[in-house]
């Protein structure tokens, strides 16, 4: 199919060119006359009366409803019974776009094939038109003839599941290490190194990870070769679920999370708006008139819209959190204002009414922290329901061999008093050797509330205990098998009891105080662990400053030994003492420590960057008592559009210690190898051809030689903006649109292509033989073969022609009139040659058109 692109070059900012409108524009002549002292005899703009200003095509268009922009698509313009040339509808395409067609009975009676060249003759007061500056198709229906869709709304025929590439994303590390002890000097080398790849082919996903370790020390050397999380997965947008397949894990959700070797589908909630994701209240309320909705959180406006006199229900409020209480004010026609708050509190499983999330997994147990395991075949199903009343209720069931357990609970929504959700699971088990048949239960609660007026925030606080002839499916499967070397010795010991809590207390102005804390013990062995963090964070004119209190204690059979650490940290900049420019990236920072001990650790240390944070580097030089005595180290690295490498140096009192690493990824794709940095699940290739060199805003990316960049990071079901930064881009190469829109599914590698006009820019002067003077308004044409878009341009005053896109040597056409006497040909040549400023990319010629 082909593309035409319309440019009209200088006239654009004099006159304004509809496509497509319901009456006759008119263009008068005169005022060019009284303006520039034109003769009007000569003028011929019957091109701008007309709304049939362009042949009849397909044309790549933005599409803009009712203020709100959504993709770009292929518009077909054909030529109405009255000879104008207007862009072609049908019943589908307006419901892709937001048309309620249903509720419109001469469109929903419609047959799909029918096309509409009237708008307005089907919907009342409906208005097109196309603002060709922008290559935009802007349209606008009256709201009561939208489907009014929830806030964050993407149309699935708007996704891109992406091209068929390859990517892998890599790390790799090396160290060489002398150390210095009584019974001689021991030196080390070791090497280490990760592979994370993926294919995707058209909407299927394949994703492995891969890593590599080799250690070398006196002679004796290892090394070995893991592969990882080896999988398939694909979207089912029809349910908005996930199917994977391979080296997974279920959800945490309900269930704690199982890995195993399987097939698991389950709902995607990155498929929902972003509006309807996680949990909100509902807030409702009565409206006098036609009035205005406005919703506040912490001061910040959150929502607003316009409802009609009477009840009101809105469902599509954001979600934001664990909790901030939501003002609300309703607006009348006549000025009047009441509000009301609705009180907000959520826990991470709670979803709003009528949501739901689901899982069935089947599969293998695949456990990693022991030699082996019992690696028992089992089935999971887990729903969570989103009720009417701001609570969720939540459930799941386990089967394996000899295996049995089940969940049961709900979350509720306390308003002021926050969130609290509370489970049981029951567990049965036939465990081998003397244990026999074991049935016990585990109950949970939890519990989360933020207190915005007093800045407190108990982030999360939960507590679980299980009785002694409970045993989770980990326990089922790891019970009695040894432990892999450096795990710690209570993974595998079956909890009792578990109590964790994180606390934040806002101080406005003067920072902020924290607690976090846990505490564990278990069954069949006399240990405990208990852990807690406190301190302050603060700033003072632009110095970061904190200090931390910690206690880590672990008892067993024989001891309780615990280790207390206060530590003190500074952060000043640079900037503080000067206003140079190479002072604002530069930071010393100093850190002093001391533990139940008596040992103390002090710490200084200048970092910065350089190069709009391309380099960074860093220095540090410590100091231990009881012995340790001096140390030091220090780094630099450089981050590029192509990958990072770093480099460091540390010594010690008895060692010293070398080491490197490198890091980015590579993407092949039909178009080559592209090099950047590391990438996330889901990305972008730019396609801009003959902008090497040109920067893709908001990121540290450019387009290399070939016309292709790496963007390493998109959000999946969200859009996602592109812009390319026009000041870099290089001389005689313009961008026909400097932003792109795209909506990608999960994992997708996105080709986004930005149109180019590569070619010299150049003023030209027209002269005619006879000496007349070219008509204003005449359009200049590039002769070329084979061209698959139409080169123009419009004479100006004083017979200047304004064109981008010219090759080195070549031809114009001119026309101002239907007739073969109301044309001319110019002929130019070597503008290559023309020397121009630094700088600068028009060139200025005269010709002859003749």
């Amino acid at each position: 199919m082909e593309n035409k692109i319309l440019k009209l070059g200088l006239l654009s900012s004099l006159i304004s060119l509809s496509l497509y409108s319901y009456g006759d524009d008119y263009f008068d002549p005169s005022m060019l006359e009284s303006q520039l002292g034109i003769d009007a005899s000569q003028l011929d703009l019957s091109q701008f009366n007309s709304s049939n200003t362009i042949p009849a095509g397909v044309y790549r268009l933005q599409i803009e409803i009712n203020r709100n922009i959504l993709s770009e698509q292929d518009v077909n313009f054909v030529a109405n019974s009255k000879g104008l040339v207007v862009p072609e509808f049908d019943k589908t395409i307006l419901e892709n776009w937001g048309v309620n067609v249903k509720a419109l009975p001469g469109l929903n009676n419609l047959s799909p094939d029918v096309k509409i060249l009237s708008l307005n003759d089907y919907i009342k007061d409906a208005t097109v038109r196309v603002d060709v500056s922008k290559l935009k198709l802007i349209v606008t229906v009256p709201q009561i003839y939208m489907d009014n869709k929830v806030q964050g709304y993407i149309d699935p025929s708007m996704l891109d599941t992406g091209v068929s590439a390859l990517f892998l994303n890599y790390f790799i590390s090396g160290n060489k290490n002398k150390t210095d002890s009584s019974s001689g000097t021991n030196k080390s080398d070791s090497l280490f190194g990760t592979l994370n790849s993926g294919l995707n082919l058209g909407p299927w996903r394949l994703r492995s990870n891969m890593s590599y370790s080799y250690s070398k020390s006196n002679g004796d050397t290892e090394s070995s070769t893991d592969f990882t999380n080896t999988y398939i997965m694909r979207a089912l947008h029809s349910i908005k679920s996930t199917m994977m397949v391979g080296e997974i894990s279920t959800g945490s959700d309900v269930f704690d999370s199982i890995p195993f070797k399987g097939i698991k589908i389950s709902s995607d909630e990155a498929m929902l708006p972003n509006s309807q994701r996680g949990f909100a209240p509902e807030v409702a309320g009565i409206a006098q008139s036609n009035a205005q909705v406005t919703i506040r959180q912490n001061g910040y406006v959150v929502y607003q819209t316009y409802v009609s006199p009477g009840a009101f229900r809105i469902k599509d409020i954001y979600s934001s959190g664990n909790a901030g209480n939501l003002d609300v004010t309703v607006k009348e026609e006549d000025g009047t204002e009441k509000t009301f708050t609705v009180a907000y509190s959520s826990l991470p499983v709670m979803l709003r009414p009528g949501g739901y999330k689901y899982e069935t997994s089947v599969g293998r147990y695949d456990g990693g922290y022991t030699v082996d395991s019992k690696r028992s075949d089992f089935f999971l199903g887990s729903l969570i329901y989103g009720l009417p009343t701001n609570s969720t209720l939540y459930g799941g069931l386990l089967f394996a061999d000899n295996y049995f357990s089940a969940v049961a609970g709900l979350g509720v929504s306390l308003g002021t008093f926050g969130a609290l959700s509370m489970d049981i699971t029951h567990a049965t088990a036939n465990m081998d050797g003397d244990l026999g048949d074991r049935a016990g239960q585990s109950y949970r609660v939890r519990y989360s509330k933020s207190m915005m007026s007093t800045g407190t925030s108990i982030d999360l606080t939960a507590l679980r205990y299980s009785t002694r002839s409970y045993f989770s499916f980990a326990d089922f499967n790891n019970y009695d098998y040894k432990l892999k070397d450096g795990v710690a010795p209570w993974i595998n010991q079956r909890q009792r009891a578990s109590f964790t809590t994180s606390i934040t207390q806002r101080l406005g102005e003067y920072g902020s105080v924290f607690l976090s804390g846990s505490i564990s013990d278990y069954w069949e062995i006399n240990r405990e662990v208990r852990q807690m963090v406190m301190g302050y964070n603060g700033t003072y004119n632009k110095i970061n400053y904190g200090i931390t209190y910690s206690i880590d204690r672990i008892k067993d059979n024989t001891s309780w030994p615990e280790n207390r650490m206060v530590s003190v940290n500074v952060s000043i900049p640079f900037s503080i003492f000067t206003n140079n420019v190479l002072a604002k990236d530069i930071y010393s920072t100093y850190s002093f420590s001391q533990n139940n001990d008596g040992y103390i650790d002090q710490q200084a240390g200048i970092s910065g960057n350089l190069l709009d944070n391309k380099i960074y580097y860093g220095i540090t030089q410590g100091y231990g008592n009881k012995g340790v005595g001096n140390s030091g180290s220090l780094s630099a690295g450089y981050s590029g559009s192509s990958g990072n490498i770093s480099s460091a140096y540390s010594y010690s009192k008895n060692s010293q210690s070398m080491n490197a690493s490198v890091n980015g990824g590579l993407l092949l794709h039909s178009g080559g190898v592209l090099f950047g940095r590391t990438m996330g699940d889901s990305m972008a290739i730019i396609e801009a051809e003959g902008a090497a060199g040109t920067k893709v805003s908001n990121q540290d990316v450019e387009v290399n030689n070939r016309g292709y960049a790496l963007y390493p990071y998109i959000s999946p079901y969200n859009a996602n903006v592109i812009n390319m930064d026009v000041n870099t881009l290089p001389n005689d190469v313009l961008l026909r649109e400097t932003s792109k829109t795209v909506y990608p599914a999960a994992g997708a590698i996105v080709k986004v292509k930005f149109d180019t006009k590569v070619g010299y820019q150049a003023v030209i002067n027209l002269k005619m033989s006879n000496g007349t003077v070219l008509p204003f308004g005449a359009v200049a044409s590039l002769i070329e073969e084979n061209a698959t878009e139409e080169n123009t341009g419009i004479v100006g005053d004083n017979n200047q022609l304004f064109m981008s896109g010219l090759p080195d040597s070549g031809k114009l056409q001119i026309r101002w009139g239907a007739n073969s006497n109301q044309q001319c040909l110019a002929s130019f040549s070597n503008l290559g040659s023309i020397n121009i400023s630094k700088g600068q990319a028009i060139r200025t010629i005269s010709i002859n058109c003749q």
